[in-house]
């Protein structure tokens, strides 16, 4: 299910996921008040609406918590791809002032980087992350960053510069990486199960045409909000999917010198 949402379109996935939430919600209301409401006594039915707006309480709490948490890991993951691309650019002019052929080198290596994370970084990893193209030559501009030779003090303190600037883009990187595969929060499931809670609590109400269309709007809110939830989580793949452009603008910027 959450495999087909990535793919479907922003308007398309929403209006599967608000039917398909809406099904559920409305199959267990009209089962749950079938199977009770001949077995209920006014005591019973008092309770059930007390629950019903403890239980709906309870799930706008933890959809809140949800999608707020979810939230600001996507943009926090959105801030760590510009600092990765700001950081690229700093080894990028330090190289270029280190002047030497091992300098020249690297500034070629990391030209070719960007296209490799242009190429290959929003794409899951299937395979372990250590063997992705990324990675591998990620490898050799880290090595090849601490083999180099600074021959007075101001390569030294390029290299040192240099060096700080490749571990902070190695955590940067290992981040990205590890966000491109498909997942989906676990929170979710505790989401679901509460919405089964509230519809099973709201069936202690007599249904009509009405409060079937009352309830089908709270429901389409409720999937609303779940869909985000799980596009956000998957921040690299779907159809808010965070768009590579700091490093589209970092290799247009390098490709024109």
């Amino acid at each position: 299910m959450v495999d087909l949402l990535l793919e479907l379109s922003l308007i398309r996935g929403i209006l599967l996921f608000l039917v398909c939430i809406n099904i559920l919600g409305i199959i267990i209301l009209i089962t749950c008040h079938s199977l009770f409401i001949h077995r209920l006594s006014k005591q019973h039915m008092q309770m059930g609406r007390v629950l019903f707006r403890t239980s709906a309480a309870l799930l706008a709490l933890l959809l809140s918590f949800t999608y707020a948490s979810q939230r600001v890991e996507y943009y926090s993951l959105k801030q760590s791809l510009e600092s990765e691309a700001s950081q690229i650019v700093d080894i990028h002019m330090d190289l270029e002032l280190f002047d030497s052929p091992a300098a020249d080198l690297l500034r070629q290596k990391i030209r070719d980087y960007v296209g490799i994370v242009l190429d290959e970084g929003w794409d899951p990893i299937t395979e372990s992350p250590f063997r992705s193209r990324t990675y591998l030559h990620f490898f050799e501009i880290y090595r090849d960053i601490h083999n180099l030779e600074a021959d007075n003090r101001f390569q030294q303190q390029l290299k040192s510069n240099l060096l700080t600037d490749i571990d902070e883009i190695s955590d940067y990187m290992q981040v990205r990486i590890y966000k491109t595969r498909p997942d989906t929060p676990f929170l979710l499931y505790i989401a679901l199960f509460g919405f089964v809670i509230v519809m099973i609590f709201f069936s202690v109400y007599n249904q009509d045409r009405v409060s079937i269309a009352f309830i089908s709007l709270y429901n389409s809110f409720i999937g609303l909000i779940l869909y985000f939830v799980i596009l956000m989580n998957n921040p690299f793949i779907g159809p808010i999917q965070i768009q590579p452009e700091s490093f589209k603008i970092l290799q247009e910027a390098i490709d024109y010198e």
